[in-house]
């Protein structure tokens, strides 16, 4: 009996080891595109569980009913919906801006010769309506813009008509760069950091519940800021995991993108400065893009 027990504890006690060594994994939503390249090697690994997802929508109705355990999302998305009461804390921001506008076939392209112009553009108060508009009004340059469902239906028409003066953003600008010949590009990234003496603005960021296991927390998040520098480091073979993930484009596609994706993890307490910029920013254009108020301490998750 005696030798039964020591045995018993002895299993026990391997078992709380290996538990303390491998928390148990989290699950996760990612939205396809930038977010989705950032976290390539976490999803290769297998350890959490991901679902990537198209659009807000599901984004949504997951921080509504709390359905994953982190939730990638627009910095902007995030705080609203902690606002509105989702019980979730920003952990930091991934994805630093990817949005660009192209054309063709135009003698000069530059901000300046948006005066007066026709823009296509898509997601409407969404963060590449937001940024676009600041951009704008900010160098005193009224245009037209015209809008359209998703990223996807804005590179259909200009796939259609290069003339087009149109919105997009990584992966879909090196797909539109890998068929369109003379495309001329306005860096949306390069615009904000003239006007605000930064390098980009947090666009897209990792939401957390706030009653998570902080040894699971960690372990997640110290995938996710490997997985990001060593996407950074061979965009090449990061698009060859992510082609073998069946992730929609192609590995030449991918490689091209994720430079310009500009993907850093950078946790809370690092991204509050900028986060909070861009934020008076959205909440001088619209106080509701961010739920109504500035964020509060509680809104940061403290690793």
């Amino acid at each position: 009996m005696k030798r039964l027990l020591v045995a018993v504890l002895a299993a026990v006690i391997a078992l709380t080891a290996i538990a303390c060594v491998s928390p148990e994994g989290l699950s996760f939503m990612v939205p396809s595109g930038s977010p989705a390249l950032a976290q390539i090697y976490v999803q290769a690994e297998g350890y959490h569980d991901v679902d990537i997802v198209n659009g807000a929508d599901p984004l949504i109705a997951a921080f509504g009913s709390g359905s994953h355990d982190v939730i990638f999302a627009p910095t902007n998305l995030g705080a609203k919906m902690i606002a509105s009461g989702c019980a979730y804390v920003f952990a930091g921001a991934v994805v630093w801006g990817n949005y660009y506008l192209v054309s063709t076939g135009k003698t000069s392209f530059v901000l300046s010769d948006l005066e007066g112009a026709d823009i296509i553009a898509f997601g409407p108060n969404q963060t590449s309506d937001i940024v676009l508009r600041h951009i704008l009004a900010s160098n005193g340059i009224t245009a037209s813009i015209t809008y359209v469902d998703a990223v996807a239906t804005a590179a259909s028409m200009f796939a259609a008509d290069p003339s087009l003066i149109v919105l997009t953003a990584e992966p879909s600008l090196s797909a539109i760069d890998a068929v369109v010949e003379g495309l001329q590009v306005i860096d949306l990234q390069t615009a904000y950091a003239v006007l605000h003496g930064s390098a980009s603005y947090p666009q897209a960021g990792v939401f957390l519940k706030n009653d998570l296991d902080e040894a699971r927390v960690e372990r997640f998040l110290a995938d996710l800021s490997a997985s990001v520098a060593a996407v950074n480091d061979d965009p090449a073979t990061a698009a060859a995991a992510a082609a073998a993930l069946e992730f929609g484009f192609s590995e030449a596609v991918m490689t091209s993108a994720i430079p310009g994706s500009h993907l850093q993890f950078v946790f809370a307490a690092e991204a509050r400065t900028a986060l909070e910029a861009y934020f008076a920013i959205l909440f001088a254009m619209n106080p509701a893009l961010i739920g109504g108020a500035l964020p509060g301490d509680g809104f940061y998750h403290e690793s």
